[in-house]
């Protein structure tokens, strides 16, 4: 019994010790493929579950602010749970759409009429799973407005996020980087930040975004990815937990900000996504 434990713990060790070799390796190669793209400015996080203290983590501009797009509806969503924790507020509480909520690109409440009455769980599926605009601005509301939103992504310990602007935002002035939402999407599916039920709800939420066209594209088929994409004009990213067979995932971020629509901008996601699922998988 004594000599099979020790085997376990030395194939244990073996395998941490060949990860981070593997991501040691794995990072020239992301700054390889960056390279082939000089028009664009990329941040990439990256944490496996066996990460330690570091180890294994890979940190390319993972804590410069970009344009957040949706990506900002990430931090939104959790501040939402929290005080849904607290009993501050329910989720039977029906929210009215207001003039000030309309939003354009993308979601389906802008075709809405005024004074359409909605549940608030409705609302926050749009927000996360079609990307709502307006149904950002309806949770943002909610939560008090802007300046009350910010407060409390604040107490979360996100350094680089802020929402200045009303969705759509397509002008990027609000903010977020990769290393602050692969922090929050931690400490939220797999921490103790929310209540087992909130977790609940934001994870199998987060399995159900539409969008499936950047990160997921590197993946292989027996993965599930928790995740929301963020895109307008001069930035595209995506955000999310890779979900292995036999309880391993990682933790990944990637933001680039692009000339205008480039198409590159999602090409070179999923290219980093392909190197990191090949290397680290």
């Amino acid at each position: 019994m004594v000599c099979f434990l020790n085997i376990l713990l030395f194939n244990h060790a073996l395998a941490h010790t060949e990860n981070r070799g593997i991501t040691n390796i794995l990072i020239p190669k992301i700054r390889t493929k960056i390279k082939q793209y000089p028009r664009l400015i990329c941040g990439v996080y990256i944490k496996p579950s066996w990460a330690t203290k570091g180890n294994s983590i890979i940190n390319i501009n993972g804590d410069v602010a970009f344009s957040a797009a949706s990506l900002i509806k990430i931090p939104i969503a959790v501040v939402l749970l929290q005080k849904i924790d607290k009993g501050q507020i329910n989720w039977n509480r029906i929210l009215v759409l207001q003039r000030k909520h309309y939003a354009a690109g993308a979601g389906v409440l802008r075709t809405r009429r005024l004074g359409t009455k909605i549940k608030l769980k409705e609302v926050f599926r749009l927000m996360l799973t079609i990307s709502d605009n307006t149904a950002t601005n309806m949770i943002i509301d909610l939560l008090g407005g802007i300046y009350k939103t910010n407060q409390e992504i604040t107490k979360l310990g996100l350094k680089n996020t802020k929402v200045v602007n009303w969705l759509g935002d397509f002008k990027g002035t609000n903010k977020t980087s990769p290393g602050d939402l692969v922090n929050i999407l931690e400490k939220s599916l797999e921490g103790n930040l929310l209540s087992k039920g909130s977790r609940s709800i934001l994870k199998s939420t987060l399995l159900s975004v539409k969008n499936t066209s950047l990160i997921r594209k590197g993946l292989g088929r027996y993965t599930r990815f928790a995740h929301k994409t963020g895109t307008i004009g001069i930035c595209v990213g995506d955000a999310g937990i890779v979900y292995l067979p036999f309880g391993k995932r990682i933790s990944i971020s990637i933001i680039v900000k692009r000339p205008f629509n480039s198409l590159q901008g999602k090409t070179i996601i999923r290219e980093i996504s392909k190197l990191v699922y090949v290397n680290l998988t």
